[in-house]
């Protein structure tokens, strides 16, 4: 069964794991070019690959779209389903390694991805634009959040195969669905801790600026001059309790993906 997954699906592991080796190599040497510059070269050398990179966060879709959506979906189109259920590997069986193998391969991809971003923009450290805090997208494809995101996108894509049990149906569900989650979740990351009072008349205008790109604001106080904002310092509590819901719910879509695959006529 394992054999026959992998032989199943050789090419989206080979794409991704080209993919995160090109990668790696260019965010280090791009990193490492950034080694002694400071202020306004940092920032010049930093902007032309954070443009690039600005649009990963919607990776996870391509792995709803071309991993999940397929992995059941096409089996149901085809009829293979049949064969394999008719074999000594049951159902359960069947399932576990379709959606548990190829799901952790899934988040421990996420997961190097999401530390490579985060080593690379640890070498812009004193650049104000490379906080992966203050900037939603580049938090998103920081640290171990990328692990949960690329496996939810895995998961919507194979219960939106499994329900409907058609690629491309499956393929415009997760689609839509994952970008209706995404906005929803960078509004909601505000909510993960405590906001503080920030009065920036209290600091000279270069701290006041290093603060709020650091930081996430969530409103203004009364004097109006003092704002809320989440400091930096609570980038790994929110990577994690951002990590848990996004397990939380891919564990959820892996129920609905085994729930409409057994539960159905074959």
């Amino acid at each position: 069964m394992y054999w026959l997954t992998w032989r199943q699906h050789r090419t989206q592991v080979l794409t991704t794991l080209v993919f995160l080796v090109v990668l790696g190599v260019a965010l280090l040497v791009h990193g490492l070019s950034a080694d002694g510059l400071t202020g306004a070269a940092l920032n010049e050398r930093f902007v032309p690959v954070y443009e690039i990179v600005s649009w990963l966060p919607v990776l996870p879709v391509l792995f709803g779209a071309f991993w999940g959506a397929p992995v059941l979906a096409r089996e149901f189109e085809r009829g293979t389903h049949k064969v394999m259920w008719t074999q000594s590997v049951t159902r359960w069986q069947w399932l576990a390694v379709k959606l548990g193998g190829l799901g952790l391969v899934v988040a421990l991809a996420g997961l190097a991805f999401g530390l490579m971003v985060k080593a690379w923009l640890n070498a812009f450290g004193d650049s104000d634009l490379a906080s992966p805090f203050g900037n939603g997208g580049l938090f998103a494809i920081s640290g171990i959040a990328p692990a949960a995101w690329w496996l939810f996108g895995f998961m919507l894509g194979a219960a939106a195969g499994a329900i409907t049990r058609r690629t491309l149906p499956a393929i415009a569900v997760a689609i839509a669905v994952f970008a209706l989650a995404l906005f929803g979740v960078f509004q909601l990351r505000g909510s993960y801790g405590t906001p503080q009072d920030f009065d920036p008349g209290s600091v000279s205008e270069a701290e006041m600026r290093s603060t709020l790109s650091d930081a996430i604001s969530v409103g203004s106080t009364e004097p109006a001059a003092v704002i809320q904002i989440i400091p930096g310092s609570h980038y790994w509590q929110f990577q994690w309790t951002e990590a848990a819901l996004l397990f939380a719910v891919a564990l959820l879509l892996g129920g609905v993906a085994v729930f409409g695959a057994l539960h159905r006529r074959v």
